[in-house]
Formats: structure tokens, C-alpha cells, sequence
């Protein structure tokens, strides 16, 4: 039910925390997985472990249209496109510029709708695939000081509603949301051990997440066992909504 033998799957930002757990979950279960990411590909390092398990690498801006093509056009089919490439900016409204609106909402949301597209009519075509795009707790609920990623986030979980509508019934389309997970991006955040403890006391489980606590998820949602689902947002917040 769970093993994806023959299937390809396109990790976008997949040199991330999220993105690099994501793909070594899918190829554990036999996907051929093909990462991207804005990185050159001259200048990846990825450990050992992953080198071996992955298909191929490329670069890619997934805001850059006929950069997508041409790298989606090298493959007769993708079955999986996991769309893990993001950022954030932080900052109080106010001080927040322009630009950091521009760069988070093209990256967040822009880019996913790019890459969806062109994958996505490919999948179409051959009449099967899985889109799973990366939410956040901010797709449910309001957080301060990340304006333009909050936004970008509730789009998100509205995109994969409408793409779920659109590309069925044989593309299935469901969104990942992590809670506070502590990744390169979350770093700084986490060193603030008066905001670490106030959000422990928020989390049922009573730890914060980590990548590899989305491998499951991932493998739940490229694979069969998750046929009858789609357009849903799955939060992985050790229970925070819920709190």
C-alpha cells in the first residue's frame, strides 16, 4: 500500500531540512526521486546517505517559467511533485518592506502555482499524480511578525483546495503543514529559550517537531493508501490547533 516502485518524484527546495526528509522518505519506499533547488548544482554538498538514494539533481527557480519547462520537459512522466521551496521574512508590519512582501508571496506562491501548473498538466496527461504543497500552522491561524509568509501560507491551503477541484479525479492534491519545526530556517527562533518554553506549554506532545516527523505523512500522500483524499491541509503540530 505504501510502496512506490516506478514512481518519480520532484522535490522542489529539496536541498531544505523539509525538502532533504521528504525525499529520503520517498526513496526509502523506492520512488526515484529528483531534487531541485536554487543551489548550483556545482555547489551541492549532500551527505552521503541521500546521494545514493536520489535520481537526479537540478537547479531550479521555480519562479522562472520556461526554466521549469525545460527542466520538466527531460521527463516522459513525474507521478509526485512535492513543493517544499520557500522562505520567510521576519519583521513587525510595519517594518516590513515592500520587497519582502514581493520576495515571500513570488517564492510561496508564485512559484508553487508555476511549478503545479507544468507538472501538474503532465500528470493529466497521463492520468495520475499526487501534488502535495507545504502549509504551516499560519495557514490556520494568525502569527506575528511574518506578514508576507502568513499570507503566503493561507494561500497555500486555498491553492491546494482549488487545484484538488481542478485536476481530479485522477490528481490527487493535499498540503502538509508543519508546526514549529526546528530547522536552518528556525534556528535563531529557537535560540529565544523564553519563546521556546511559552510554546512548548502549547504543544501537547510536548516537543517541537522535527523533518523527519513529516517522512510519514509524505509517504502517506504519494502513495495509494491515501487514494480517497485530496484537497485536504494535514497539520503535523504534535497537537497545537487543537490546544
Amino acid at each position: 500500500m505504501f510502496d512506490l516502485t516506478g514512481k518519480i518524484a520532484f522535490i522542489s527546495g529539496g536541498l531544505g531540512d523539509i525538502g532533504k526528509s521528504i525525499a529520503e522518505a520517498l526513496a526509502d519506499v523506492n520512488a526515484k526521486v529528483i531534487i531541485t533547488d536554487i543551489i548550483s548544482k556545482s555547489k551541492v554538498n549532500l551527505n552521503e546517505n541521500l546521494n545514493k538514494k536520489i535520481y537526479n539533481y537540478h537547479t531550479l527557480d521555480i519562479t522562472n517559467l520556461e526554466m521549469i519547462k525545460n527542466v520538466v520537459a527531460q521527463y516522459k512522466k513525474i507521478d509526485i511533485l512535492v513543493n517544499c521551496a520557500g522562505i520567510n521574512r521576519r519583521g513587525h508590519f510595519f517594518d516590513l518592506s515592500e520587497k519582502d512582501w514581493d520576495d515571500v508571496l513570488t517564492i510561496n506562491l508564485k512559484g508553487t502555482f508555476l511549478l503545479s501548473k507544468i507538472i501538474g498538466e503532465k500528470m493529466v496527461e497521463n492520468e495520475f499524480g499526487r501534488i502535495i504543497n507545504i502549509g504551516s500552522l499560519s495557514s490556520y491561524i494568525g502569527l506575528p511578525n511574518m506578514m508576507p509568509y502568513v499570507a503566503s501560507k493561507g494561500g497555500i491551503t486555498q491553492m491546494t483546495k482549488a487545484m484538488a477541484m481542478e485536476l481530479a479525479p485522477n490528481v490527487n492534491v493535499n498540503a502538509i503543514a508543519p508546526g514549529y519545526f526546528e530547522t536552518n530556517l528556525t534556528k535563531k527562533l529557537f535560540e529565544n529559550k523564553e519563546w521556546k518554553g511559552k510554546t512548548l506549554a502549547r504543544i501537547p506532545l510536548q516537543r517541537t517537531g522535527c523533518p523527519e516527523d513529516l517522512k510519514g505523512i509524505a509517504v502517506f500522500l504519494s502513495s495509494p493508501a491515501s487514494n480517497y483524499v485530496t484537497g485536504q491541509t494535514i497539520y503535523v503540530d504534535g497537537g497545537w490547533i487543537s490546544s
